[in-house]
């Protein structure tokens, strides 16, 4: 009885991870990645008027097929702050796009997440990163002529 109780706990637990396992994360990198950060610590932003400090773009995460009801799209978010953070950001500027504007019959939507890095207050390592970076993006270039 014990593991019949066990195995349904299990299964339950596991349930209620597997809700954002359909979909999908796409991320476009745009600068380099800095040291990870604390999802905690990262800011959620919803305009650029809300950015009050100078800042970079690490890059775009697309989060897509979230099912449009409160909770899966606050679940959305957080692993989008998750994500974001393990790149080094800041903050994250947060919008989306719901199929149901273009009639779909089942409307999902999709987070867009820009990884936002203040520019203001950055390490020696912070610096470095982005050195290495500008070397890099020279030799990609060097590279494809």
């Amino acid at each position: 009885m014990k593991k019949l109780i066990l195995l349904f706990a299990v299964l339950f637990a596991l349930a209620g991870c597997a809700t954002l396992d359909h979909v999908n994360m796409d991320w476009i990198a745009i600068g380099p990645d800095f040291p990870p950060n604390k999802s905690g610590k990262v800011e959620l932003v919803t305009g650029r008027d809300d950015i009050t400090r100078p800042y970079g773009n690490l890059g775009l995460l697309r989060i897509k097929n979230v099912d449009p009801d409160r909770e899966s799209l606050r679940r959305g978010v957080e692993r989008g702050r998750k994500f974001v953070a393990s790149k080094g950001a800041d903050a994250m500027l947060l919008g989306q796009y719901n199929s149901a504007e273009d009639g779909a019959a089942v409307p999902k939507v999709t987070l867009i997440i820009y990884a936002i890095k203040y520019v203001d207050d950055l390490s020696e390592e912070d610096k470095k990163a982005i050195e290495d970076f500008e070397v890099l993006g020279i030799l990609n270039e060097r590279t494809n002529s």
